[in-house]
């Protein structure tokens, strides 16, 4: 199958999903809100009722809870800050995984490339031999890059 025909089933595909959304939304396939239970004559106009209806019904919101999650509870944006901090730290250390100080930033490792000849040609033959040929596509692969996938997608 070539880009294009795959292109072509995946434009398909998402305007059925489209069409799909929208019978779901209003019961129909040209967006007609007449299904709604609402005096509002939009999408729009309909979330914002739920929107002051919502408003007006009061309640002090969720319970803030830093011991446990749940579906009545939040966090505090201290406790929040805290395990985005917690996270970027983890993944930043499974990243690294023990790098010396010296080389645990993209610049130092660029100025360490830049200044070893040695290393740039080891890591150009890692890379040549990582490359295979079943990552090269001929042209009738890939198919025209100048395809209208807007005129696809209209006609899906």
């Amino acid at each position: 199958m070539t880009l294009l025909e795959r292109l072509g089933a995946l434009i398909t595909a998402m305007k059925t999903e489209t069409k799909t959304l929208r019978v779901m939304i209003s019961g129909a396939n040209n967006g007609n809100v007449s299904g709604l239970t609402t005096t509002a004559t939009d999408l729009v106009a309909a979330i914002n009722e739920v929107k002051a209806t919502a408003d007006n019904a009061g309640g002090a919101g969720a319970e803030i809870n830093d011991l446990a999650a749940g579906g009545g509870t939040t966090y505090s944006s201290n406790k929040i800050t805290a395990d985005i901090a917690a996270a970027k730290t983890a993944v930043k250390n499974e990243i690294l995984n023990g790098a010396a100080a010296e080389v645990d930033t993209l610049m130092e490792i660029a100025t360490l490339l830049a200044s070893n000849d040695d290393t740039d040609a080891a890591l150009a033959a890692v890379v040549a031999n990582k490359a295979n040929a079943s990552d090269v596509y001929t042209q009738a692969q890939l198919g025209n890059p100048d395809t209208d996938l807007v005129a696809l997608w209209n006609a899906a």
